[in-house]
């Protein structure tokens, strides 16, 4: 079978070229399932990015809906207020000017 030492050192070629090839293959498939695992985690990622800016959007626009009626609502409170001051003012200007006659 063998009839030379070469004959053992190819044999010996072919076997270590035959394990470097699997383990080559075990390392690319090992490196696939990270990248898999990196994707996916990434689109999760992604997703919950894309869930917050649609809340931060949404509160945005709550808050600038409730801005506007706040503003007027504040608007139409310093009116009444100083509505109520005035009132005030004349009826205590007509108790002045009764209690003086």
């Amino acid at each position: 079978m063998f009839e030379t030492s070469k004959d053992i050192l190819n044999l010996l070629l072919g076997v270590s070229v035959f394990m470097l090839a699997l383990w080559l293959s075990w390392i690319f498939y090992q490196i696939g399932k990270t990248l898999q695992s990196v994707n996916k985690m990434m689109s999760g990622f992604n997703k919950a990015a894309d869930a917050f800016t649609e809340l931060i959007n949404k509160i945005k626009e709550k808050t600038n809906s409730a801005g506007a009626y706040l503003s007027v609502l504040l608007k139409g409170g310093q009116q009444i207020m100083e509505m109520i001051k005035n009132k005030k003012a004349t009826k205590n200007s007509r108790k002045k000017t009764d209690s003086k006659k």
